[in-house]
């Protein structure tokens, strides 16, 4: 007779992070971003502003949700918190205003987003 046996496999995957300090300077960018920014009559100026608001809002509630648990912040979540709020190429300006003198700033957009003509 043979008896079997559960055997847990774990994988380890690799992950590009940075230090919660970095995180933390690309939501006071954002937070700068939006501070600099009033709302407008036009539509596209006012779309510009809400997407704003909308990445300070993903950044400080991934900010939160990831510094508690380690020292470190998954690159992927950060850039994926700007990345829900952006539809257009235009739109990359809010990534790279947001990312500007951080470590950030090396990694690119569209490699972990696509964003439409």
């Amino acid at each position: 007779m043979q008896t079997f046996k559960t055997v847990t496999k774990t994988q380890t995957t690799n992950v590009d992070s940075v230090h919660y300090t970095e995180a933390h300077k690309v939501l006071e960018n954002a937070q700068k971003l939006v501070a600099n920014l009033c709302l407008d009559y036009d539509s596209t100026g006012s779309s510009y502003y809400v997407n704003a608001t909308k990445i300070l809002a993903n950044l400080t509630e991934t900010y939160y949700c990831y510094c508690d648990d380690s020292d470190y912040i998954s690159v992927a979540e950060i850039i994926h918190a700007i990345a829900d709020c952006l539809t257009y190429y235009d739109d990359k300006c809010l990534y790279d205003d947001c990312v500007k003198n951080t470590a950030l700033a090396k990694f690119n957009l569209y490699d972990y987003a696509h964003l439409s003509n």
